[in-house]
C-alpha cells in the first residue's frame, strides 16, 4: 500500500468522522428550535435524495424513463413502503420488483 493511498484513506476517515461528530459537539446540551432544527432534520433526507435520484433517472449516463427498471422499482418500492412500514419487507419487495423488471424491460 502506497503512502499516498494511506494518507488519502486517513484524511477521508477524519473528514467523514468529523462531519458526523461536529454537530453533536456544537449542539451538545442545547435545545435547538425553529429553522435550525428543521434544517438539521431535513439534511439526511436531502443527502439521500441527492445520492439516489440521479442513479434512478440516469443509470446509463442519459435520462431514461420508460425502459428503466431502476426508476420503476424505486417508485414501486417507495409506494409499497408508504403502506407497509416494515423495512425488511420493503427491501425484499424492492429487490424482487427490480429483478422482475430487469428481466422484463431489458
Amino acid at each position: 500500500m502506497s503512502i499516498q493511498l494511506l494518507e488519502t484513506v486517513l484524511l477521508m476517515t477524519i473528514v467523514t468522522y468529523g462531519a458526523r461528530v461536529l454537530p453533536f459537539l456544537l449542539f451538545k446540551g442545547r435545545n435547538v428550535k425553529g429553522f435550525a432544527r428543521d434544517f438539521i432534520e431535513l439534511v439526511p433526507i436531502a443527502l439521500l435524495a441527492a445520492l439516489v435520484v440521479p442513479e434512478l433517472v440516469t443509470p446509463s449516463g442519459t435520462i431514461v424513463v420508460v425502459n428503466n427498471p431502476f426508476l420503476w422499482a424505486g417508485i414501486l418500492t417507495f409506494l409499497f413502503s408508504k403502506f407497509v412500514p416494515n423495512l425488511f419487507l420493503g427491501i425484499l419487495f424492492g429487490m424482487s420488483v427490480f429483478w422482475g423488471l430487469d428481466k422484463l424491460l431489458v
